[in-house]
């Protein structure tokens, strides 16, 4: 398993998932997993995946830092037989599996895309007026070129609100931290921030000012217990959750074969607000929870380790990569997948190619997808 060291708690927690995964019953008997880190950049990972098909790796799960600079070495890997999945950031090779919550409707919308239903939470928190910063994660990515976009599509309905400023966060608190205070100094008067992953440091800096405004952010555990306390914002962000899912993913298509699995499918999720922010005080998953108490993980770890499509989660394994006591992992099979496949309306968003029967359109949200005909 390939994980992006960035220095981020979600990275960390996503690649440990698919770890523990690997190391349950029954596949702790059959499976061997190696967890490699690379930094970020892209033709690193190309070596790296080079590497592994060359050290005979049957599977390689990975988050790409590119939609498409790797698709020659994908390509590659495939062809000599080597099942590749990509968790969470979407490339657009068509022999590669993406698992990716980037095109899923949340729990609690009627809209796909994580930007569209973030922007327009803030929006209606600032009441449909007014400026806002905007921070990027890591800027190329298929993950933020999403947000990016269907986020400024949904701002086409509020055209009384303007960005002020844009800025790359790089999903680091600490980037956030040291950015969002540039942007107070700049812009006094703001009424909204749009953070990506590290958006606990948009909240430090704004304590630091003594300003309390609307937050949209994602799922580090420090935003949401804010969001506990009463602090305005929404909670809307990638589950790490997804490199245990991909690691699923891929056994099944090793072990079951890969008749009847999609090859894009849409993670579930939820928007996490004051209204239903709820704690977790277990190891594993209790119904609804989706924040820790303080104290108990740092502020960057998140509750979204906890996920349907991965009830073998555990707070522990996502902070060491060994399961709980007792856990056992329950094999996926195309049969449950194919209810998470990606709709084909969005599958041009990732893969930049329609299925068969539909045709280029652009998407209620603005982006650009597929319709029938």
């Amino acid at each position: 398993m390939n994980a992006l060291n960035i220095g981020n708690a979600w990275q960390e927690e996503a690649a440990n998932l698919g770890v523990s995964v690997a190391s349950m019953e029954p596949y702790s008997k059959c499976v061997e997993v190696r967890k490699e880190l690379t930094d970020g950049d892209a033709q690193a990972q190309i070596s790296q995946v080079q590497s592994m098909v060359a050290a005979g790796a049957d599977a390689i799960v990975m988050y790409a830092l590119s939609p498409t600079a790797l698709n020659a070495a994908f390509r590659d890997a495939c062809q000599q037989g080597v099942t590749v999945i990509s968790y969470d950031a979407t490339v657009t090779e068509p022999c590669v599996y993406n698992v990716s919550y980037l095109t899923s409707i949340p729990q609690g919308s009627t809209h796909p895309f994580m930007g569209y239903n973030s922007m327009t939470a803030l929006a209606k928190l600032i009441g449909g007026k007014g400026g806002i910063s905007y921070a990027h994660g890591v800027v190329g990515t298929s993950t933020d070129n999403i947000h990016y976009n269907s986020a400024m599509a949904a701002l086409k309905n509020y055209p009384d609100i303007k960005v002020l400023t844009e800025y790359e966060g790089k999903w680091s608190s600490s980037v956030q931290q040291a950015e969002s205070a540039k942007v107070l100094a700049s812009f006094p008067n703001i009424t909204g921030m749009w953070c990506a992953y590290g958006e606990s440091g948009c909240i430090k800096s704004l304590k630091a000012a003594g300003k309390e405004i609307p937050v949209t952010g994602e799922t580090s555990n420090y935003f949401r217990e804010q969001l506990l306390a009463g602090w305005p914002g929404a909670s809307i962000g990638s589950p790490p959750a997804q490199g245990g899912i991909g690691m699923k993913v891929a056994l099944a298509v090793l072990l079951e074969g890969a008749k009847g699995i999609p090859l894009d499918i849409e993670v579930p999720y939820k928007i996490v607000t004051a209204e239903n922010v709820k704690v977790c005080d277990k190891d594993t998953y209790t119904d609804g929870c989706n924040v820790f108490p303080p104290g108990k993980v740092g502020d960057e770890e998140t509750a979204d380790i906890f996920n349907e499509m991965l009830p073998e989660s555990s707070l522990s394994a996502s902070q060491t990569g060994k399961p709980a006591a007792g856990m056992t992992a329950t094999p996926y099979t195309a049969d449950y997948l194919s209810k998470y496949e990606q709709d084909p309306s969005r599958r041009y968003v990732t893969r930049e190619a329609c299925p068969d029967g539909w045709k280029k359109a652009t998407l209620p949200e603005g982006v650009e997808g597929c319709a029938k005909g």
